[in-house]
């Protein structure tokens, strides 16, 4: 499981996926903190504990660089902002490290925002923190190169903080090729026969899966993946957050990057559907995936297992749709003259819901 160096050469296309997934949530993420004239918290912390050099061969910027560079782009709002700013990055590796220190220098603008860079473990770095955590907002990119950092442990811990939301990487790949050695089985406790039955292609299902299992059924809590294939495997991202708003938007990003799925920048279910040029049977130009969460859907609000508008716009984001997906679905069972619709649909901030509204089957 030896890691390797990316930053030798340019980054590779699934690698600018994933630092394009975590730019554009960031840049969502951000003015929701300090937009506010009273904001809800004074100060936000912005994490990113595996840095790297910052930039790859050719100067294209990765995650520590990224975060600065979008603090820059909202300096307007940061310099009438209430709140304080302070961004925490580490990189184990000291070559590395001593890199990073001057690609930061170069970019960061201190007026604006604190910046601690570290040379630790990132285990070291994520405890000594963790109490200041618990009394900030907080973004997390944990873009660990291999599987053995996020831990159950871990993972606990992330979903028990007030106001965070995380994004972190991880080699799906790694799974499949070493689930069965004892030391797999320290990090994740994922057997052979999870796998079996299972395309390669959806390996990072079943590792979404298996963080969810690890929410207590009593805590609302949303995971949304991202599957990446790159030339050496299927790596992913997990994203989570304890706030509709931020599911919302981390949906949206993923859907603006995969208008087919949701959830890969490959075509993850083999389904050959090219959107520019659809046949002429709309069947076959919707993918499996929306086919079967719209009859689902369907389902539940005839069988009254989903009893409110929140209820079907809460299932719809678990299932890793948005808001609007659940609105088609209500407005056919409309057309059908199977439901009265006397609420309004909701396209976005389904936390704005004040009054549950009853759905109501003829």
């Amino acid at each position: 499981m030896a890691r390797k160096d990316i930053f030798q050469k340019p980054f590779d296309d699934g690698t600018l996926d994933k630092l394009k997934i975590f730019e554009d949530y960031f840049k969502e993420w951000l003015p929701v903190f300090i937009a506010k004239q009273e904001p809800i918290w004074t100060e936000i912390q912005i994490f990113d504990l595996f840095g790297g050099e910052g930039k790859d061969c050719n100067g294209i910027y990765g995650s520590p660089l990224r975060i600065l560079s979008v603090l820059n782009q909202n300096r307007a709002l940061l310099l009438t902002s209430k709140v304080k700013v302070r961004v925490i990055i580490n990189e184990y590796e000291k070559e590395k490290y001593d890199l990073l220190i001057s690609n930061i220098a170069s970019l960061s603008d201190t007026s604006l925002y604190t910046v601690e860079v570290y040379n630790d473990d990132f285990s070291v770095i994520f405890n000594t923190h963790y109490t200041s955590m618990e009394k900030t907002a907080n973004f997390l990119f944990l873009d660990q190169n291999g599987i053995k950092q996020i831990t159950e442990g871990i993972f606990s811990q992330l979903i028990k903080l007030r106001q965070t939301d995380f994004l972190f990487f991880i080699s799906s790949s790694f799974i499949k090729r070493f689930v069965e050695l004892e030391e797999f089985n320290k990090y994740l406790k994922i057997t052979k026969q999870d796998l079996e039955g299972k395309s390669y292609y959806h390996i990072h299902r079943i590792v979404l899966s298996y963080y969810r299992s690890m929410i207590p059924k009593s805590k609302k809590y949303f995971l949304a993946p991202f599957s990446i294939k790159k030339p050496s495997g299927i790596y992913g991202l997990i994203f989570g957050t304890n706030h509709t708003l931020g599911i919302e938007k981390f949906l949206h990003v993923c859907w603006k990057h995969d208008k087919l799925t949701g959830e890969a920048n490959f075509d993850i279910d083999n389904e050959k559907i090219d959107l520019a040029k659809p046949g002429l049977f709309a069947e076959y130009n919707t993918p499996n995936k929306r086919q079967v969460f719209e009859a689902a859907l369907k389902e539940k609000i005839i069988q009254k297992e989903l009893k409110t508008d929140e209820d079907v716009y809460l299932h719809s984001l678990n299932e890793g749709f948005v808001l609007k997906d659940a609105n088609n679905v209500l407005k056919n069972l409309s057309d059908e003259g199977k439901l009265d619709i006397d609420f309004k649909l909701t396209s976005s901030n389904v936390h704005k819901i004040k009054i549950k509204s009853p759905l109501k089957i003829k």
